[in-house]
Order: C-alpha cells, then structure tokens, then sequence
C-alpha cells in the first residue's frame, strides 16, 4: 500500500518547526509510516502540492503561506495549520521583536484565512485549542519531543560541583522582564555565595546586567549550534520566568524540556504552560513571579543539595519516558491518524 505523502512548510526554519513538526516526521518516515517532506514556504511548487496527501502549514503568516495552503484546500488536500503559538494574541507582548510583524493588519488577515481554510488544527496547548475550537473541524493536541535529549542520552548529572553554574537561555523578547524580575535575586546570590557561584546568559544582554560577573553568549539562530552550546554548559540550575498572561498560557514548556535534557535544576514561573508539567519540589521549582519568591527559590537550590540532584534526575528520566522523539511520533500517529491513512486524488 501506497504511504500518504505529507509535505509540510515553514516561512523560515525555525526551532519550533523543527521541533514539533520535522523531527517527529522524519522519525515517521525513517519508520516507513508515511512519505515526508519539508520545505520553506518560497520553496514549495505547485507539484509538491499535487503530489501530497497531506499539506500542513507551520505558524504560517505569510501571503505565500496563504496561497500555498489555498491551492492544498482547492485540491482535495487534507490540510493542517501548525500552532504553538497564539499568534493573534503575540499583540499582548509589551516588547517584543514579533509584536509590530503579527499585528500588522494583513499578517493577522493572513492567519485568520489560513485558521478558516485548514481542517485540522495541530497544537502543543489545550487552551490554543479551545481558543480556536469552533474554527476548525478537528483539534489535535500533542506534545513536541525533547530533542536535545537525542544529542545527550545516557549523560549522567554532575552533582558535586565545587562553583554551581545558574543558566538562563532566551530569546530578547524576554530582557526587559527579565530585569525587572531577575536582576535582584541573581545580584543576591552572586553576593551571598561569591565563588561558590557563577551565572550564564544566552541570547540576551540586559542593560542592568552589564559590568556585573555574568557571562554572556549571543542568540543562536542556528539550532544545530545551540544544541551544542547547551550541552556544553553543564548547567546546575537553570531559570525560566514567565509572564502570567493571555498569550504566555498558550506557549509549551520548552525550557522544561530543555533544561531537564542537560540535567539543570529548574527554576520555573508558577504559570501556565509549567504548571502542567513541573511538579514544585519533584521535578522543579515553581515560584510566583515576584523578587522574594525568586530569590528563595535560588536560594534554595544552591543550598539544598540533596534537592538539586533529586530535581536534576526526576526531570531527566521524565523526559526519557514521556518525551523522547520516539515517544511523540507514537502520539502524533494517535492523535492524527489521517496522516497515515489520508489519500487525496492526485491530478
């Protein structure tokens, strides 16, 4: 029997993309469950249409994104509209390098046509669903897998560092809540423990963070070299502040993912999405958004040893578990079972 051809496209290849929709096709397809193919939006013909059974658009904005997905529809494609963001929400954002692009009136006219023309909407986030719910004729909602576990498997935690490294990685859409929120506790703690810690910042330099003993790293637009940069920072704790808002509820705990794969001791937002995943004391730490709470959590894990370590192996085997890329394609199949079965007339 003929596998269904799926051909999904991206306007850049971004780490999302890579991560919730390519690497678990191609694991897919390196099972022989299905025919993938992935191409950026500019790049997709008519032909790679016509030739699919299954067409899915990730975060698509673009006009050619439209025009893609409109040709799918009108030829008896089965199309999904990828989502793991709420990109008609991004507006709440009160600084942010993708506010004034998703509020641009034909961007969200954009996204509004591609929400109407697809079928399905694939998501990482019960409430982007229910968001959206009467839109689309079905909902599937799965997990997105741990990918830098594939590149760390079988590492083991170190536990018994002299100088305990605290990470932070993050794009610059999160710097200016990132001063108001961390710069006191991570001061404190540089003053109170003095050697006995150092701190790593990537992807941002906060104006506040300047002249202080913290060391910084650029953003990585390239994911291979970010994968990389993570394993190699050997992190004992890692942070993860999020905003409590419309648009923050609807994103996927990626930190969690990330930081659990290099056996970092988290430190996450008592928010949504991290409430779903993180039980506080287990396999992180929640804290409510405010200086004292942040402060004490910091505290906290430097001091308590035995926590850290238990923290660092219940997140790690978690993620080996429930979210490996094996895991989540066994998911996507589950909860999309069209994409192995759908077949369209070829013209």
């Amino acid at each position: 029997m003929e596998k269904t051809k799926i051909l999904a496209f991206c306007y850049n290849t971004i780490p999302s993309a890579i991560v919730g929709v390519i690497k678990p096709l191609q694991f897919l397809q390196n099972k022989k469950f299905i025919n993938f193919v992935y191409k950026e939006s500019r790049r997709v013909t008519e032909e790679d249409i016509l030739q699919s059974d299954v067409v899915i658009s990730i975060r698509g904005a673009e006009t050619i994104d439209v025009n893609n997905i409109r040709k799918a529809k009108a030829w008896g494609k089965y199309v999904i509209y990828y989502l793991d963001d709420d990109l008609l929400n991004i507006g709440e954002l009160s600084r942010s390098y993708n506010k004034s692009y998703f509020q641009k009136p034909n961007i969200r006219a954009n996204v509004k046509i591609i929400m109407n023309t697809s079928h399905c909407l694939w998501t990482t986030n019960d409430n982007i669903g229910d968001r959206y719910k009467n839109i689309f004729e079905k909902i599937s909602v799965t997990g997105a897998p741990a990918v830098l576990l594939e590149y760390n498997k079988n590492s083991k935690a170190i536990t018994d560092n002299d100088v305990l490294t605290i990470g932070f990685a993050g794009g610059k859409d999160h710097s200016s809540f990132i001063e108001k929120l961390l710069l006191k506790p991570l001061l404190t703690v540089l003053d109170k423990y003095k050697t006995k810690v150092k701190i790593e910042i990537c992807g941002l330099n906060p104006h506040t963070y300047r002249n202080k003993p913290v060391t910084y790293s650029p953003y990585m637009r390239n994911y291979d070299d970010y994968i990389k940069y993570m394993i190699s920072r050997k992190w004992d704790i890692a942070v993860a502040p999020l905003k409590d808002s419309k648009f923050h509820c609807c994103k996927y705990f990626n930190k969690f993912l990330e930081y659990g794969s290099i056996h970092a001791a988290g430190i996450y937002s008592n928010v949504e999405p991290f409430t779903y995943i993180v039980k506080d004391n287990e396999n992180g730490l929640l804290v409510n958004n405010t200086i004292e709470d942040w402060t004490n959590g910091l505290i906290s894990l430097i001091e308590d040893n035995d926590m850290r370590n238990r923290i660092k192996k219940n997140a790690y085997d978690l993620l080996v578990r429930d979210f490996s890329i094996e895991k989540i394609a066994e998911e996507i199949m589950k909860s999309m079972p069209y994409l192995i079965t759908y077949k369209s007339v070829k013209k």
